[in-house]
């Protein structure tokens, strides 16, 4: 009985992400630009489609959680949000920002400095967001810990959540493939 032969074509096709394949998705959160145009930012897909449910084929599938990398322009604001589910981790590859932190039922917003190559991982059930100070756009890694995370909740009342409430359903016919 002869042993299959490793296809390392196949593995490279199934399991290697590569830059000159991807490009920024300044779509992918502009419902959220829409609301203000300091939530602007732009996401590049690796691994999964994450918590927007994009039907982006050009990713390596997820098994156990996503990648991106996600740009913030000098100014933007990645909004306060909660996964219900999963942690989130945000890696700081180019830039300074601040990490803004909220716990639930709380009103007092903290905030985090964090710097090139500084990382936060945040735990499921707490608000948090990002924000760009800077007067240079960031680049950052983010990770989130499940294949297909829930749809992040914003702050009760914000015109964020109330949208999130609309697009629910259009999320989970993306997810069904309907």
């Amino acid at each position: 009985m002869s042993a299959e032969k490793f296809d390392v074509q196949a593995f490279e096709k199934k399991y290697v992400a590569r830059l000159e394949d991807r490009s920024l998705d300044w779509n992918v959160l502009k419902f959220q630009e829409e609301i203000d145009p300091k939530y602007k930012r732009a996401q590049m897909r690796y691994i999964g489609r994450g918590a927007t449910a994009n039907n982006d084929s050009n990713v390596i599938a997820a098994e156990h959680f996503t990648l991106s990398t996600m740009v913030l322009p000098a100014g933007c604001v990645g909004p306060l949000h909660l996964h219900d589910d999963v942690e989130e981790v945000f890696f700081i590859l180019k830039g300074s920002v601040k990490a803004l932190i909220l716990e639930v039922g709380k009103d007092e917003v903290h905030e985090i400095r964090l710097n090139e190559r500084d990382c936060i991982s945040s735990p499921p059930g707490v608000y948090r967001g990002i924000h760009n100070d800077g007067d240079e756009e960031a680049l950052m890694l983010v990770m989130l810990g499940a294949v297909k995370p829930n749809l992040p909740t914003y702050p009760k009342g914000s015109a964020l959540e109330e949208l999130r409430i609309q697009r629910a359903k259009e999320r989970e016919a993306i997810i069904n493939g309907k």
